[in-house]
């Protein structure tokens, strides 16, 4: 009896410890240390990925675990998604309001989102309680960089540097201070001090040889970085920066070869495998770059990020059908996906469907705000669909989340250029070109924007240079065509265009352009001709009808002018442009129902356009419409052109239909100072003084319209005004 209870004591006691083991497997507790224990693990080995899949399954068995919502924070910074590591950084100050690292870090976070006050609050808060906190100096270091204040900066983060001499961060900051100060002996001796302090650190030795290589020192650069890759067998950004010192002293096959064997010697580290197909990609081997993504696409399948590198390169090789497949297979899987869909809205471009695509970036931005391409591609749309304006506040603020993005900066020097800011555009592309001396693009936005403010000569040999580049580039030769006609020498383009198209007949946008080059040169059967043959190799060549209609109005058939652009509607019904280009043709024959109707259709298409709204203004405040509707347009117009005399004139009209004449009169001052000998808007000038009662500059601005022009469109109606002055004197 008592073996058989001994025997069942026993097996109860194994049961207790199967049942103890199990109680301990579910224990949040334990599964929360385990999962930041192998999270920290893949950290330290630089792979961030993974520690964010780890702290992520940290954070999801203990929610109310501030350090496992910490970590991965950090991990999410690693893997460049500051969204998600801000959140995580709340989440964790309001499970450890008292934590200070969550606090530091939040507070760079902070800095970086432009919301310096805060930033600073923080650091400022930490110091108070511990004076001698590195991290925090730092900060406020950052703070006041940030903001200008580059004495307080320097001084910040020199206290940052004596506190921990062996944050190597601390000295790039002061470097880079020191060299915006105009002070590099200083920002190298900084440097150099990094290396001192930590002799054996390679981010030092990294940060010394990016210093080198930022001054154009490449021998002292290469010597750094092979210290650098020599103390740290795995660091990768050393060996990335030696082949970009390869590749800038003319060994591209040194550097083509390191990149390879980046693959195998840290093949887990995305920067690592990924650096091969990128610079395929950057130096225009378009096709060895889609080989090597599609290689690890395969070999990587959980890495989205190849995914994105492989659509891209189908993108620029126009194989959109697979692009356009791999990327829904992507917001299949996770419909949230900026990347994805960013890239859908650029297929979308790629396609010429506008408005889906405008939908699909909308839809990115919503998901993340701060996403600088989706701003840009949106700004791309916007402007295909003739939304300057609109394309303008995109580009923006897509050049404000990357001060470095040369494409929003051409894209909003040529839309300057079109608003008639010559100066702002001709910075612009000065600033992309010295960024990128040979990029093309920026040397056509610098020509076009010599060209706007008239400097014709300056404006050739700069298009020369981007010519000289890509003789066949349509954005070059349209300029060409453009700088031909200004100096007088359309026969050139002509003969140039020409000369293109036989190398490449069947090219729709060269035969388009060599029907601009006709139509300047005055030979509108050759013009016609030549677009007629652009739109029989593609029916939707950009502006084709509108060019025809162009050409119909030179030869006086209106009727065909606007047939041709209401072709051109229906190709395009976004392109608003040729709603104002149609309502233009009905304005001048007076008839004013179609005219208003189309110039409503065109605010339908663009609504945030201040020029439609401007003209849909005036159209009512002339010729029927509700004054106060017109009211609101101007208003809307002039937050959006608050320099346009033409804006100030219609809201000062409106102002003045509606019974305030005040303030027409103040908009109507503005208008005439801008534009003082135009007839019209002394006109209006005129009766609001009048309906304000001040009758002697009711007179002045009366008898200075008619000097103007005595014969413009309301003419009779302000000699009858001057009459009834002067007999009411």
């Amino acid at each position: 009896m008592n073996m058989k209870f001994s025997g069942k004591k026993k097996l109860w006691g194994v049961a207790v410890g199967v049942v103890l083991l199990a109680a301990c497997s579910r224990d949040p507790v334990q599964q929360r240390l385990k999962y930041l224990s192998s999270g920290q693990k893949y950290f330290e080995a630089e792979r961030f990925q993974e520690a964010s899949i780890e702290f992520r399954n940290a954070a999801q068995a203990d929610p109310k675990s501030a350090e496992a919502h910490y970590q991965l924070a950090r991990a999410y910074l690693k893997l460049n998604n500051p969204r998600a590591a801000y959140q995580e950084l709340k989440q964790a100050q309001r499970l450890a309001p008292g934590d200070t690292r969550i606090e530091l870090e939040l507070a760079g976070l902070l800095i970086a989102g432009r919301q310096y006050d805060e930033a600073q609050t923080i650091a400022q808060k930490i110091l108070a309680a511990d004076p001698n906190n590195a991290q925090a100096h730092l900060v406020l270091g950052q703070k006041y960089a940030m903001t200008q204040d580059l004495p307080n900066a320097v001084q910040e983060i020199r206290k940052a540097i004596d506190l921990n001499p062996g944050r190597v961060e601390s000295y790039t900051a002061l470097a880079a201070l020191l060299l915006s100060s105009g002070k590099p002996e200083e920002a190298e001796a900084a440097v150099k001090k990094a290396v001192e302090a930590n002799p054996k650190s390679s981010p030092a030795r990294l940060m010394l040889g990016q210093y080198y290589f930022a001054q154009r020192k490449m021998a002292e650069a290469e010597v750094e970085m092979r210290a650098a890759a020599d103390l740290d067998a795995r660091a990768v950004m050393p060996r990335l920066l030696s082949a970009r010192i390869y590749l800038a002293t003319g060994r591209a096959a040194e550097a083509e070869k390191l990149y390879a064997d980046l693959k195998t010697a840290v093949p887990e580290d995305p920067q690592a495998y990924q650096a091969l197909g990128l610079y395929y990609a950057s130096t225009g081997q378009k096709e060895k770059a889609l080989k090597e993504f599609q290689s690890l696409a395969a070999a990587k399948p959980k890495d989205n990020q190849v995914k994105v590198l492989l659509i891209g390169t189908l993108l620029d090789l126009n194989r959109m059908e697979e692009a356009g497949k791999l990327d829904q297979e992507m917001l299949k899987a996770d419909p949230t996906n900026i990347q994805a869909l960013v890239l859908n809205g650029r297929i979308l471009i790629a396609e010429g469907k506008y408005q889906d695509s405008m939908e699909a970036l909308q839809k990115a931005i919503k998901a993340e705000p701060n996403s600088p391409e989706a701003h840009y591609l949106l700004g791309v749309t916007q402007n295909s669909l003739g939304s300057s304006e609109a394309a303008k506040t995109s580009f923006a603020r897509a050049l404000e989340l990357a001060p470095q993005m040369n494409d929003a900066k051409v894209a909003l020097s040529r839309l300057n250029i079109k608003s008639g800011y010559a100066d702002e555009a001709l910075r612009l592309s000065t600033s992309a070109l010295a960024a990128n001396p040979n990029s093309v693009s920026a040397s056509l936005a610098s020509a076009q924007a010599l060209l706007a403010k008239g400097d014709t000569q300056r404006a050739s040999a700069q298009l020369e240079e981007a010519l000289k580049r890509d003789p066949a580039s349509l954005a070059g030769l349209a300029t060409f065509v453009n700088l031909s006609a200004r100096q007088g020498k359309p026969r050139e383009a002509a003969e140039r265009i020409s000369a293109q198209v036989q190398k490449d007949p069947r090219n729709a946008g060269l035969n388009m352009l060599l029907g601009v080059a006709y139509f300047n040169l005055g030979d509108p059967a050759k013009s016609e001709a030549s677009v007629q043959q652009a739109v029989a190799l593609d029916p939707k060549t950009p502006n084709a009808y509108t060019m025809l209609a162009n050409i119909a109005s030179v030869r006086g058939d209106v009727e065909k002018a606007k047939m041709y652009l209401r072709k051109a509607i229906e190709v395009n019904p976004r392109f608003v442009l040729n709603y104002m280009a149609l309502e233009s043709l009905y304005e001048k024959e007076g008839n004013w129902e179609e005219a208003k109707k189309l110039c409503e259709r065109a605010r339908e298409v663009a609504p945030d356009d201040p020029l439609v709204a401007n003209q849909l203004a005036y159209l009512y405040l002339e010729h029927g419409g509700d004054a106060n509707v017109a009211l609101s347009l101007a208003q809307e117009a002039k937050q959006r052109l608050p320099e346009s005399p033409d804006v100030a004139d219609t809201l000062g009209w409106a102002n003045y239909k509606v019974g305030s004449p005040q303030s027409a009169v103040a908009q109507l001052k503005e208008s005439t100072r801008r534009t003082p000998k135009n007839a019209l808007f002394q006109y209006h000038l005129g009766m609001a003084y009048l309906a304000a009662k001040e009758y002697d500059l009711a007179g002045q601005s009366l008898r200075l319209a008619l000097n103007v022009d005595p014969k413009f469109a309301q003419a009779g109606d302000a000699r009858a005004a001057l009459e009834k002055l002067s007999r009411a004197r």
